[in-house]
This record gives structure tokens, sequence and C-alpha cells, in this order.
């Protein structure tokens, strides 16, 4: 049995433009400033990098927590109110399924704003999902990959990550699986196991089998 694990942020919905607007307006509210360089430099990343940026460019001028705390009562707003799916990400995950794949949702973001991107996709649309609340370390490193396979109970080497972020490319080639790069932001490195796509639209079943013959003959499994 083979699955395909699918970043969140910016690979299945277009949240960081939101994510851009509630992190200028936190600083903003302590009297800083805050810009898309900035914004890059916490893509794809857990909480506690963006937290840690934040504390450094506005000198410590709130308790440890307090720019975490408030950019998730922000975007918990805005992905109820705000957030659009990427184009063909119900397609191609709709795809799999029929196939017989298992498919599995892993993010760096806490488990709130998780299950708030959840109500925008059908009910048990996805296997199995893994947020930064259910693992030690989160990407970078490979720990949400390859609890996302345990949880499926599936080997990591037989699995096709699909992220856009240098963070998450770095979390699903370190897991040991194939990666799908979809760089919209940042430039991606080169990996003999990473395949970059324009975008999210450029991937169908059928390109997947092809590129990925050993995800073949996973419905008689």
């Amino acid at each position: 049995m083979s699955a395909i694990l699918f970043d969140m942020d910016g690979t299945l919905v277009d949240s960081e433009p939101l994510w851009l607007e509630a992190e200028i307006e936190v600083m903003e509210s302590v009297g800083c400033s805050w810009t898309q360089e900035d914004q890059l430099l916490c893509l794809g990343g857990p909480r506690e990098r963006t937290e840690s940026i934040m504390q450094e460019r506005s000198k410590g001028v709130k308790p440890i927590g307090f720019f975490g705390d408030q950019l998730d009562l922000i975007m918990a707003r805005k992905l109820k109110d705000e957030l659009s799916l990427i184009p063909n990400a119900l397609e191609i995950i709709s795809e799999c399924r029929d196939y017989g794949l298992k498919v599995a949702l892993v993010t760096a973001s806490g488990g709130v704003l998780m299950n708030n991107v959840l109500q925008r996709f059908p009910e048990d649309f996805f296997d199995t999902t893994v947020c930064a609340d259910d693992v030690v370390k989160s990407k970078p490193d490979p720990a949400p990959y390859l609890l996302a396979a345990q949880k499926l109970e599936v080997d990591i080497t037989k699995c096709v990550v699909v992220e856009d972020s240098i963070t998450g490319v770095t979390s699903g080639l370190a897991s040991g699986a194939q990666v799908i790069g979809i760089p919209h932001l940042v430039n991606l490195p080169v990996n003999d196991n990473l395949r970059i796509v324009k975008a999210l639209s450029d991937l169908s079943l059928s390109k997947l089998l092809l590129w990925y013959p050993f995800l073949t003959g996973v419905v008689n499994d």
C-alpha cells in the first residue's frame, strides 16, 4: 500500500497571503513593521520559529508566546471567513482516493488551525492528519511525515509528499519519501528525490502513476 502526503498551507489552501496579513497586523500592534521577506523566513516552519523571529524584531517587547497566540487568534478568524482552496486540491485528492491510495494531511500548523481548514474539505476526506501538536519536532524535522506513514501503516519510501516550502521539502526528503515541490514563493533545492511542478493543477493521478511506478497496483493490495 502507498500513500500521498499533502502539506496544507500554500499547497492545498491559499493561506499564505492570509498569514502575511496576520503577521503584519500583529507586528503593527507593537509598533513594528513586517514584510514579505520576513514572512519567507517563517514559510512552512513551526510556530516557534515565527515567535522567535518576531521576538527578535520587536526586541522582546512582549512575553514569549504573545506573538504565536495572537497569530492563532487572527488566523482562526481568517481561515474561517477568507480561506480559499488551491485549484485542483479537491480533484487530485479525490482521484487518489478513488484509485485506492491512502491520503494524509501533514501540517506545521497547530491543531486548532488545522481543524479550521478541515472544515473546507468533505468530512473524512483524509485518512489521517498530523499537525504540530502531534510531534515533538515539527518540519523541517522528518517526524511529521514519518508519523503520518506510521498512522497509515505504510512504508515511508512508498509515499509521495507534496510540498511548497523549503522547510516542508526538507522534512519530506529527510523522511525517505519521494517529494513533489510546488515553489510559488521560494526556489526549492535540487535533489534526486524531488520533482518540481509549477502548480497543483499540473498534478493528476495519471502523472503520479507514470512518475512513481511503485504506486501502481495499490487497488489490489
